[in-house]
């Protein structure tokens, strides 16, 4: 038995390229007697530090180097010089390669904001984008996607048959726990200068994310609110970044905002016990796995209630309209009111992250090629 697994989504930062590196490993490491055959960028650090820690365990791995990116034109030309003889082959985003046929093919949707959010992105990259989501969705023998909200925005805009559709969350990874090593805090602490109380949000600043909004919302805040806590917003350094910096300044919450860039997964479980409050304004997600980790740290959370974000947080978040910035400051308010440092609410995170495990996504994964493979 061979499952051919496309690994070079891991290359990117987010929820899907944790996804994408996570649920292999755990796919791997709960069925070490299957051949795992692995497409992988050799340039990516994080893909080759994926396959290096799968094989030093022992891991039966064949490897095939593909040094064009996922999200590329390229990727579908090179794909079609390759012959797999793989029982499934499964791609985790929505622009499988058009190259591969020949095998079953498992598609995971994340999202489709592309699509759904107007103005996100230029006309022709949108029709781009639906024209190859709508085809691989009817080319692929199983869509795996990660929430019931965009479960159905693959019925709606895909017009993908329900039948073919499989529902399995996200994961996170055992590090994000509540952490007691007060010397390992106080390092994090330190070295990213983190201030004694502070708001955090996690992921990236491209407009989806409603950042702007959050800013606005936070300097609603009453002032001293604002001089206990401050607001500290990670995520890689883009060309969203420097007008995210130019609204604070217009705001004159630049002494209390602070733009750490992105943060390694080294420290993210830290920053995340550090942390009074976790936010996450996004206009839509397709699961929101910064949610999940800040609650298994024990850390409360508020957040959107749009998209998938209501089902993952359950009823341990507090919700806002994110299109108002006064609700907003309002949820982030109360959270610090209510909710920080109350050991009801940390037991309640700490129920609801634990209804999600990578363990639990691989099964439910492998329970997919199983359909598959029985039905050839």
């Amino acid at each position: 038995m061979k499952i051919s697994f496309d690994l070079r989504f891991a290359h990117l930062p987010g929820g899907g390229g944790v996804y994408t590196a996570e649920l292999l490993k755990a796919l791997v490491r709960t069925r070490p007697q299957i051949r795992w055959h692995i497409y992988h960028n050799p340039e990516s650090r994080r893909q080759q530090a994926v396959i290096t820690e799968l094989s030093n365990e022992g891991a039966n791995l064949e490897t095939t180097a593909v040094k064009a990116p996922c999200l590329s034109v390229r990727q579908h030309w090179q794909f079609r010089t390759f012959h797999d003889d793989a029982d499934v082959y499964h791609y985790p985003h929505f622009d499988m390669p058009l190259g591969m046929r020949g095998i079953p093919l498992v598609m995971t949707i994340h999202d489709l904001y592309p699509l759904t959010l107007p103005g996100y992105c230029s006309p022709l990259k949108r029709q781009y984008f639906y024209r190859l989501a709508r085809h691989n969705a009817r080319r692929a023998s199983r869509v795996i996607t990660i929430s019931q909200h965009t479960q159905r925005d693959i019925q709606q805009w895909l017009q993908c048959p329900p039948e073919k559709i499989r529902l399995i969350p996200q994961g996170y990874s055992r590090q994000y726990r509540p952490i007691q090593d007060s010397r390992l805090l106080a390092e994090v602490r330190e070295k990213h200068r983190l201030p004694e109380k502070f708001i955090l949000y996690v992921g990236n600043h491209k407009p989806h994310k409603n950042l702007a909004r959050l800013l606005e919302g936070y300097r609603l805040l009453p002032r001293e609110t604002r001089q206990e806590y401050a607001l500290v917003l990670t995520g890689p350094i883009s060309q969203y970044t420097k007008t995210l910096q130019d609204l604070a300044e217009r705001l004159d919450l630049r002494p209390q905002v602070q733009f750490l860039g992105l943060i390694g997964e080294e420290d993210l479980p830290a920053l995340y016990n550090l942390a009074s409050l976790c936010v996450l304004p996004s206009l839509y997600e397709g699961f929101g796995l910064p949610l999940v980790e800040a609650m298994a740290c024990g850390t409360a959370v508020a957040c959107s209630n749009a998209a998938a974000i209501p089902e993952v947080v359950g009823s341990a978040g507090r919700l806002f309209d994110p299109l108002d910035p006064q609700a907003i400051s309002q949820a982030i308010l109360q959270a610090i009111q209510n909710d920080v440092g109350k050991t009801g609410i940390r037991q309640k995170c700490l129920d609801q992250a634990a209804k999600f495990s990578w363990e639990k996504t691989a099964a439910q994964t492998w329970q997919v090629y199983q359909e598959l493979m029985a039905s050839q």
